[in-house]
């Protein structure tokens, strides 16, 4: 034990005689006091070297758990880095996409492609143009009622359009064309003016003493 002792004193004297030239009198004294006192107190000096021993063992723990949590660091940006790349690649991807665009409705009055179809004609006029009613597609429908059929042409947003279709209807020959209106999916009957009645109330109102 004491050799032990000994031969680290003799270490810590040659370590201090090396560095002599760094230190001053003061410091030298100082460590050959404390080198004595080492020497008449063994179990001190040995405590010491536990100590120093212990705290380098944290310390060298220390460093290696913060060279994992770095290494672990690393990895993570890099992991990261990656994947904003990736990201990155699939945003200029999207943005070079042509913008998606909604199909066109089809033509009701077009013929298809392919296949055989047939259609009605109603008439060939010269001077006769009924085009802009068919601005908006327009579907013939029918409706049973009283074991009857009742053909009818859908739908008009308004009276003053339905008004008008109607009227370009009678001049194709179909007198009984008239606008009917529907609520709520039910049909509203309103009573027709028809000319006698129009007539007979003007004659009313004109015979009306003042």
């Amino acid at each position: 034990m004491h050799k032990y002792i000994l031969a680290s004193l003799v270490a810590l004297t040659v370590a201090s005689t090396a560095y002599g030239a760094d230190l001053s009198k003061e410091e030298k004294k100082a460590i050959k006091a404390e080198l004595k006192q080492y020497k008449k107190n063994p179990a001190s000096f040995k405590a010491m070297m536990d100590k120093n021993k212990e705290d380098l063992e944290t310390a060298e723990a220390t460093i290696n758990k913060n060279k994992e949590q770095i290494n672990q660091l690393t990895n993570d940006f890099a992991d990261a880095q990656a994947k904003l790349i990736e990201r990155g690649n699939q945003l200029k991807e999207c943005q070079n996409k042509p913008v998606p665009k909604c199909p066109e409705p089809a033509d009701p009055l077009a013929a298809p492609l392919t296949g055989t179809v047939y259609k009605v004609q109603l008439g060939l006029y010269k001077k006769l143009d009924i085009n802009s009613d068919f601005a908006k597609p327009k579907v013939v429908g029918f409706e049973k009622t009283e074991g009857m059929n009742r053909y009818v042409v859908n739908y008009f947003d308004s009276k003053e359009e339905a008004e008008h279709f109607a009227g370009d209807l009678r001049k194709l020959g179909l007198k009984g064309a008239f606008v009917a209106k529907y609520e709520n999916g039910e049909r509203v009957f309103e009573k027709v003016k028809t000319k006698s009645a129009v007539a007979k109330k003007s004659s009313k109102k004109a015979l009306k003493p003042e």
